[in-house]
């Protein structure tokens, strides 16, 4: 099954419902195309941009891991840490 390129014209997306199809209503075929390029415009966020500013030993860290890091480093040059109570956190 052929799939339409992202970048079809409403001409092309009308022949290749028409095929898939058949006959569909004028309007019924505006409602889908414009359905298509909202879903085509929807972008997902995996958090690579913030992933890459990280230093390397902490890239694909989840951020629990991050925090049981940290708090080890700081514990190990004498540090003592304490978590604020959950009230006072935002």
């Amino acid at each position: 099954m052929a799939v339409l390129p992202d970048e079809a014209s409403f001409e092309e997306f009308t022949h290749y419902v028409i095929q898939r199809r058949g006959q569909v209503p004028y309007t019924e075929l505006q409602e889908l195309y414009e359905r298509r390029l909202r879903l085509k415009s929807i972008t997902i966020s995996t958090g690579q941009g913030f992933q890459s500013i990280l230093p390397r030993d902490e890239q694909g860290l989840t951020k629990r891991e991050r925090e049981n890091k940290v708090v080890s480093e700081y514990q190990q040059s004498g540090r003592n840490i304490e978590k604020l109570p959950e009230k006072a956190q935002f």
